[in-house]
């Protein structure tokens, strides 16, 4: 076709193409509006899109994907899974899956329920997302980690606490302590101790998910390198609330655990309904190290991490 046929071409595909997207007008009335077939519509139509003349935008950010989510409840094995679609960077991601597991705490919280935060940027942004709590007394699962205080556990239990109305219990004092008689020591202080005395009574959780590899996780960014050798030598991969897992599930770190001011693992495994909520791919193999621990009830996450998670086999394939 010469360069003056394609042209004519394409103005004529783009012509079609604005009448039916953008003016909503029928493939039958576009055919006697240019003198064509409807078929012959069809097919400038379909060129207009093949050539990318036409693109088309789903904004589905934030909104749920009930078949995805039943895929992969059935493959973790778990008693809930919302997967929701997102946009943008990671964290406009975090965000969307954030907004999602704030409707998600709002419509299932109830009266009388306790409700235990951990931090993560996931559940800063859940927090910053909610808009109404029923009257719950909230406990913060673990101490402080890091210098930011936007993402502190602090500001997380304060910030849902005043959407509930309820009493907020938190923890003054750092996550991870230089020594395991420190850390004792503060355990004894009248405030640490009403909070930790709390952790039997949490109905529901919210946690977040930390990754070692790739390292995602601020714990492991304030560890000493000592530390983090360590326990990469016992081969963590995942942490949640402060609780440090490898690849199949297993915990690892009794020692670390001992330093640390935050819930158990067993304290963790009795809560009846623990949601994690985490966002982007990358992380999947520290979800995935996560479900397999059987500390997680449920999961809030975003459709690129489902995906990668559907790719996993949900057991650790057995060795050779």
């Amino acid at each position: 076709m010469s360069g003056d046929g394609a042209l004519a071409e394409r103005r004529l595909i783009t012509s079609v193409a604005r009448r039916f997207y953008l003016d909503d007008i029928s493939k039958v009335q576009i055919g006697q509006e240019f003198g064509l077939s409807r078929f012959k519509v069809a097919r400038l139509l379909e060129q207009a899109r093949s050539t990318g003349i036409v693109t088309i935008t789903l904004d589905d950010g934030g909104l749920p994907d009930d078949p995805l989510s039943a895929r992969l409840r059935e493959h973790l094995q778990l008693a809930e899974c919302l997967v929701v679609g997102t946009h943008g960077g990671d964290v406009e991601a975090r965000r969307q899956v954030g907004g999602a597991a704030a409707a998600l705490l709002t419509d299932t919280l109830g009266d009388g329920d306790v409700l235990g935060l951990a931090w993560g940027r996931t559940i800063t942004a859940m927090t910053t997302e909610l808009r109404s709590l029923p009257p719950v007394s909230i406990v913060q699962l673990t101490g402080v980690v890091g210098a930011d205080l936007t993402e502190s556990p602090v500001e997380v239990v304060r910030r849902a606490s005043r959407r509930a109305g309820g009493q907020a219990h938190a923890i003054f004092a750092p996550l991870l302590l230089h020594d395991a008689a420190t850390a004792a020591g503060l355990r004894r202080q009248p405030d640490v101790a009403q909070a930790l005395a709390l952790f039997s009574r949490i109905t529901v959780a919210f946690v977040a998910v930390g990754s070692w590899d790739p390292p995602i996780s601020q714990l492991r960014e304030v560890m000493t390198p000592e530390d983090r050798a360590e326990l990469e030598r016992q081969g963590v991969q995942a942490e949640v609330a402060g609780v440090l897992i490898d690849a199949d599930g297993t915990l690892v770190g009794r020692e670390m655990a001992e330093r640390c001011l935050s819930i158990t693992a067993a304290q963790l495994a009795a809560v009846p309904r623990v949601v994690a909520v985490a966002a982007g791919a990358a992380k999947a193999a520290a979800v995935m190290a996560v479900t397999r621990s059987g500390l997680i009830s449920a999961l809030v996450v975003d459709r690129a991490l489902a995906e990668a998670l559907l790719a996993m086999p949900f057991r650790a394939d057995p060795p050779a």
